[in-house]
């Protein structure tokens, strides 16, 4: 079940009228509900959330060691996602065959983080409110937030939701707007995109050279509107439910330099990997070197974390290298800030050839026949789609959380609520009620 999807729709009436009559059992009602969500694709993984949800709290009111706890959480996420990498690196056939190899459990990155976070926080005493076994479950398994984030800390969750939900008109208004603005994104655009383009990065020879082109300028635009698309409608949902979720995204492909890319692209998760292991490290606090070696680590291992491939490992190295660069070049600093817009999303788009493509072969011949054919960039069709790419990323000045919520209080819902119906009605049925996985279901 994922928020574009005919299912998801009947789910969340259901959940709204459950909450408006139980309304003295809402974290039963949360709790229930969001497990069943997450069960909907393989009930037998929902034993994966009750062990981290057990293990996190028993870790947190026994005062566990801090390594030994964060070994514990970590141990489902290295079993599931990296034994068959690991194994099949060190070429050692009987641990292969004892490691995993099959359908990653929905969101294990993304549920052993906030795990993480949560123990590093209370024993940090950044948060220090007491907190049951129900409501830690509760804010594990809020179903808004826990297939693909945004990654939350306790502090942002864990007070609201002992809260009373109360439906507002002006938050559910805003909410509506904000999930159809996420579900256009999805359906419409990424969707669509991924028909183009998965053909050209299967295989890079096997397509007209000139089509390399769309590989190139569609595929950031794909992964933008696929998970930015998923955080507008999971902050819309919550929004309904008059909860505030931080947000994700803040104009990424506008920004004027990699640092702030990595400020503006999955920000939860940035954050995260600035609280918990940049600064630790010692950042940019203790000189050259170890900023070198600080960004390169922490790149390398978020880059991991995406997948368990050494193409995720280059991404985060290289993204690692490009930082340091970019902070040592004082050039940069005195450049138009076009150029450095321009620039950036260069810098950004390879960068994105090298996530996307797993295998090195493949890679290169990607990036071999593309720079050595850049003349096609000049042909109609793909002149055509480079203005594409410039007016989608010029709209992210309107695609962001605070410009569509100031514009949402001018909006009159009973005049906007027949359009909304249509596109998600439309948008439904060409895709037979339900449309591909997010990408990042797969991280």
């Amino acid at each position: 079940m994922i928020f574009s999807s005919f299912q998801f729709i009947i789910f969340f009436f259901l959940f709204l009228i459950f909450l408006k009559f139980r309304q003295h059992n809402q974290k039963s009602i949360i709790i229930i509900f969001s497990l069943f969500f997450y069960s909907f694709w393989n009930p037998i993984f929902i034993f994966l959330i009750f062990y981290l949800s057990f293990i996190t709290y028993i870790c947190y009111k026994k005062n566990i060691t801090l390594w030994f706890s964060i070994s514990l959480i970590f141990l489902p996420l290295l079993y599931f996602k990296y034994s068959f990498f690991i194994f099949n690196v060190l070429n050692h056939e009987s641990l292969i065959k004892l490691s995993y190899n099959s359908d990653l459990p929905l969101a294990i990155s993304f549920i052993t983080f906030t795990a993480i976070a949560f123990i590093l926080d209370t024993r940090k005493k950044i948060f220090n409110e007491k907190v049951n076994f129900f409501s830690f479950l509760e804010f594990i398994v809020y179903f808004p937030q826990l297939i693909a984030g945004p990654i939350l800390r306790a502090r942002e969750l864990i007070p609201t939701l002992k809260k009373k939900i109360i439906f507002v008109p002006s938050q559910i208004k805003f909410g509506v707007i904000l999930f159809t603005v996420g579900f256009i994104k999805k359906v419409y655009l990424a969707d669509n995109i991924a028909l183009i383009i998965d053909p050209i990065f299967a295989n890079p020879s096997g397509v007209p050279t000139e089509d390399l082109v769309k590989g190139f300028l569609l595929f950031p635009l794909q992964i933008y509107f696929d998970f930015s698309g998923y955080v507008d409608m999971a902050l819309g949902v919550s929004s309904i439910l008059s909860i505030e979720l931080p947000i994700n995204f803040n104009k990424p492909y506008l920004s004027k330099s990699l640092t702030e890319f990595w400020r503006c692209w999955h920000i939860t998760l940035s954050n995260w990997f600035r609280d918990y292991l940049y600064i630790p490290l010692g950042g940019s606090q203790k000189g050259n070197l170890n900023l070198f070696f600080s960004l390169i680590l922490t790149m390398s291992i978020a880059g991991l974390w995406h997948g368990a491939n050494f193409n995720f490992i280059a991404w985060g190295f290289l993204n690692g290298i490009f930082l340091f660069i970019e902070k040592k070049i004082i050039i940069f600093k005195k450049i138009n800030y076009l150029f450095k817009i321009s620039f950036c999303c260069f810098v950004v788009f390879n960068l994105w050839v090298v996530f996307r493509i797993q295998d090195f072969n493949i890679m290169y011949e990607f990036f071999r026949l593309f720079y050595s054919n850049l003349e096609f960039l000049f042909i109609k069709e793909n002149i055509l789609l480079l203005i594409f790419t410039i007016i989608a990323i010029y709209s992210q000045n309107f695609d962001n959380y605070s410009y569509l919520k100031k514009k949402a209080e001018n909006i009159n819902l009973n005049y906007v609520l027949p359009i909304i119906f249509l596109i998600i009605a439309l948008g439904l049925s060409f895709n037979s009620g339900t449309s591909g996985k997010f990408i990042y279901f797969d991280f």
